[in-house]
């Protein structure tokens, strides 16, 4: 590179006015730490040959750097009249519209990049877009739709992540709508085609977004939810009035997609003792016909896996071995054939440590039974990156020492259905994942979630965190969600601060209890005098919930994402062990254990700058605990941070 500074100096030694000799030079400058040389370097070039796509292209990157997005965003546009597949030009463009506000142009670019030459990054803007933009400022027809779809079922993200603009979406849908108008003017009881017209599943069928929303994660839109309820409850009276053959069939496809989306949110649906008495008919037939061999209708089959899990019924493995539909057969894999798998593998799961606490053993069955959180795809392409690459990006001045570029050994300590665990194995360049966990039935599905995605770094077992214990160091230790539901938290945040080598980092979530005021406000008023909630009780409480007004603080749980499956609900309201923190409570163990903070992962960063101007390096807990006491939603979630070891 030096000897190809040195020519392109000498070159413009001999001619001053070589543009492409500036541009090098200039991209140079740049890298070098120069950026206003590097600028006007590029600009010179750009002057002299205005008509070359690379060279408006870097100067909108340097231009944006430096904060100069007005020029930036004319350069990119520049960029691409002159080569208008210029596909990181277009990623480039809508990321720094998004990041001035202007989402209507934004989302203008990246479509446009998307249609003429699709890459990672603007599939990455388009989810980033997707996230951003008002639901009810989206396009509910078009492209945005047609893109939106593919990102949710391809996927270019996690599902979840994109599941609050796709219902928003949907619920514009003229048909679901219509829907949602009939079922609020009735008193739930309707016949399937006042819902829907055969014309109106077609379309939604073809167009597939709501097969997009309805099969990738639980809906969190209480107006979808109700009708879907409504459907399935109108379809069941049909199907048992119904002699064999003579439903109407079309419905075949949308029954379907429900049963998908119940398996997903755990049949947290609620039901009437009607409709629990004429599952029971149902299910009786089908087990009586499965038994004598004879044909099962498709349609009553979909409609019994809506309101119970087809694996539970007698016979399931016949089921599976049938032909059936080809819109049927993704309820059989999901209901009967992973489940399979899943029993398969819970025997070949190794243990590490016994799990011998009592409060452990009361985690573990509530895991047991409901397995945390159910959960379909992670991001298609993930580009992994070095760790101290990622946490000097995501905590710019905090202060970090660098882990190296080895491998990069981590714990993931109570890694439930292995959704963080697997991206953390994809996230980091030359990492070796370990991830355990109480329960099987929990590992079992993670397992089965790494096969399918043909990870070969990551290795899981069962243990308790309390008893667990590694003759090697480890460089990260991960425990997200997990420390809260130990009888005594700090006791196992020390015994995983022991496993983490000199240097090492550690990646903490843990529940504010500040942030949970409401939901403790909702628990205290469904307390069962200590008694586990059964599902039946869940759906019960969520009834009482739904018939709430919006005036009634016990309603804000449903704005919780988690109030809309069984296993995330429970763990919300009614998990058998739970504790909360202050930030100052974590400030003083930190430094009891001997970690450095590094920062939180909070999109409420750039607010806390604003309002605390004089730390940029956003680690000051004591103004933190400010920040939180005067927005009380900002870790509604969870506190998560990074924390080094000294």
């Amino acid at each position: 590179m030096h000897e190809a500074e040195l020519g392109y100096r000498d070159l413009l030694a001999i001619n001053p006015d070589h543009a492409g000799g500036l541009s090098y030079l200039g991209l140079l400058a740049y890298q070098s730490g120069h950026s206003e040389a590097g600028i006007g370097l590029l600009e010179q070039g750009v002057d002299l040959d205005g008509q070359n796509p690379i060279t408006r292209y870097n100067l909108a990157l340097m231009l944006a750097e430096v904060g100069r997005d007005d020029e930036a965003i004319l350069h990119n546009r520049k960029a691409l009249e002159l080569k208008p597949d210029y596909q990181e030009a277009h990623a480039n463009l809508s990321a720094l519209l998004l990041m001035r506000g202007r989402m209507k142009e934004a989302l203008a670019a990246v479509i446009q990049g998307l249609q003429l030459a699709e890459s990672q990054s603007l599939r990455s803007t388009f989810v980033l877009l997707a996230q951003s933009i008002d639901p009810a400022t989206a396009e509910s027809e078009g492209d945005f739709t047609k893109f939106l779809t593919r990102a949710l079922t391809e996927p270019w993200s996690r599902p979840r992540d994109l599941s609050g603009i796709g219902t928003a979406v949907l619920m514009r849908d003229s048909a679901i709508a219509r829907a949602i108008d009939r079922v609020s003017a009735s008193d739930g009881t309707r016949q399937p085609d006042e819902l829907f017209s055969s014309e109106e599943l077609a379309r939604i069928g073809r167009e597939g977004l709501a097969s997009a929303v309805f099969t990738t994660s639980p809906i969190t839109a209480i107006a979808i939810e109700r009708v879907l309820t409504a459907a399935r409850r109108s379809l069941l009276d049909l199907v048992i009035a119904c002699k064999e053959g003579d439903e109407a069939h079309q419905w075949l496809s949308f029954a379907s997609t429900v049963a998908l989306q119940c398996f997903i949110n755990e049949y947290v649906f609620d039901s009437s003792d009607r409709e629990n008495d004429l599952v029971s008919t149902l299910r009786a037939r089908i087990e009586s016909r499965l038994e004598k061999d004879k044909d099962i209708d498709p349609l009553k089959l979909a409609l019994l896996a809506c309101y119970v899990p087809l694996h539970s019924i007698a016979g399931a493995d016949r089921l599976a071995a049938r032909e059936w539909p080809e819109v049927l057969r993704p309820v059989i894999v999901q209901h009967i054939l992973n489940r399979r798998i899943e029993q398969d593998i819970r025997a070949e799961i190794e243990t590490l440590s016994p799990v011998r606490d009592a409060v452990s053993g009361k985690v573990r069955e509530q895991y047991e039974e409901n397995p945390y959180p159910r959960w379909t795809s992670v991001a298609a392409q993930v580009q992994p990156m070095p760790v101290d690459l990622y946490l000097r990006n995501r905590f710019p001045g905090a202060p970090y020492r660098d882990l190296g570029n080895g491998p990069v050994n981590i714990l993931v300590a109570g890694c439930g259905t292995g959704m963080h665990a697997i991206q953390r194995a994809r996230q980091f360049t030359h990492a070796n994942v370990l991830a355990i966990d109480l329960s099987l039935s929990s590992l079992s599905f993670a397992i089965r979630k790494t096969r399918d995605l043909g990870l070969s770094n990551m290795r899981y077992a069962q243990a308790d965190i309390l008893e667990f214990k590694s003759d090697t160091p480890f460089d990260i230790v991960d425990s997200s969600g997990v420390l809260h539901h130990l009888k005594c938290p700090r006791a196992g945040w020390r015994q995983l601060a022991d496993l983490v080598r000199p240097g090492g980092l550690m990646h903490i979530g843990l529940y504010s209890s500040i942030a949970r005021a409401d939901i403790n406000a909702a628990r205290e008023s469904f307390a069962k005098d200590g008694q586990p909630f059964s599902h039946a009780d869940i759906r019960r409480v969520r009834r009482q919930i739904l018939n709430l007004s919006g005036e009634d603080r016990l309603s804000k749980v449903t704005q919780f994402s988690d109030f809309f499956s069984m296993s995330e609900f429970r763990d919300l309201l009614f998990h058998v062990q739970e504790h909360q923190f202050t930030i100052p409570e974590l400030e003083e163990f930190i430094a009891k254990i001997g970690f450095t903070f590094v920062g939180f992962e909070t999109p409420a960063r750039s607010a806390y700058l604003k309002r605390f101007p004089g730390d940029p390096a956003a680690t000051n807990l004591r103004n933190w605990h400010v920040f939180e006491t005067e927005n009380p939603a900002t870790f509604a979630q969870m506190y998560q941070f990074w924390i080094q070891k000294s």
